[in-house]
């Protein structure tokens, strides 16, 4: 009789806890050999340990440190990856899925943090999903910055810049959408091009092509990106996405 699946008990036997978790992931994503997630690079992959805790990797080739969850659904995240497994059990074994709710009382975390952990998985699980760029956006990627804040009208008197318009008050996005694909976005301290060009190469594959404004901080990433990029006028750019984006924006603080 052919065994479609594993009962609980022999999965919880498997994954008692995270650190057996992190060696199952790292052989079935690496097979034994740490790949950088950024640059590609196998050798000189040295292990270092943080805060006592195993699993850190730091590439001597463009000196970024990570673990098996970079680039992966469980990046970000606190809950242990051994629940990670056990949510992905569930989900793919129970008839009907499983809730956010029971899913919190599976595996003790609130229901906002299984929710968050549903919505991964799900994405994850989609047919056009496509991690050819290592957890990274590849292909075209279009990138612009923005400033969102609240109108000063609608701000109580002690919280007012008055300043007018301007900058004050609001605080720094930057959107990245690989075309056709999955878009990011983040906040930034700051608009420098330091700043820019750091958010700009934790999440875009070395090998993209960047879409930008010809005034704009992000020109300037030809250094981290081997390929060139492309630089166009506002005007030229119809239906991006950072530009519907904006509309919205505009509409939200209206």
């Amino acid at each position: 009789m052919c065994q479609v699946t594993i009962s609980t008990y022999e999965f919880l036997k498997l994954f008692p806890d995270e650190e057996t978790a992190r060696i199952h992931l790292e052989q079935r994503r690496w097979n034994g050999t740490p790949a950088c997630p950024q640059c590609g690079c196998t050798d000189k992959q040295y292990k270092q340990a943080r805060g006592g805790k195993k699993g850190y990797y730091r590439c001597t080739h463009c000196k970024i440190v990570y673990t098996v969850r970079t680039g992966t659904i469980f990046e970000r995240s606190h809950v242990p990856l051994h629940k990670w497994l056990y949510a992905i059990y569930l989900l793919a074994t129970t008839r009907k899925g499983v809730s956010s709710l029971q899913l919190s009382k599976e595996i003790g975390i609130t229901q906002k943090s299984s929710w968050f952990m549903l919505q991964r998985i799900r994405e994850a699980c989609q047919k056009d999903n496509d991690d050819s760029g290592g957890g990274f956006l590849s292909g075209i990627v279009e990138i612009d910055e923005t400033y969102i804040g609240g109108k000063e009208a609608n701000k109580h008197e002690k919280k007012k810049q008055k300043a007018r318009r301007g900058t004050v008050g609001k605080m720094a996005v930057i959107g990245m959408q690989q075309r056709a694909g999955k878009l990011k976005a983040s906040s930034l301290a700051n608009t420098s091009a330091r700043t820019i060009h750091a958010a700009v190469a934790s999440v875009v594959a070395p090998s993209a092509i960047l879409c930008t404004e010809t005034i704009c901080p992000t020109e300037g990433c030809r250094s981290i990106i081997t390929k060139p990029s492309i630089t166009a006028r506002s005007s030229m750019l119809t239906a991006w996405p950072h530009q519907q984006y904006r509309k919205r924006v505009r509409g939200l603080e209206a």
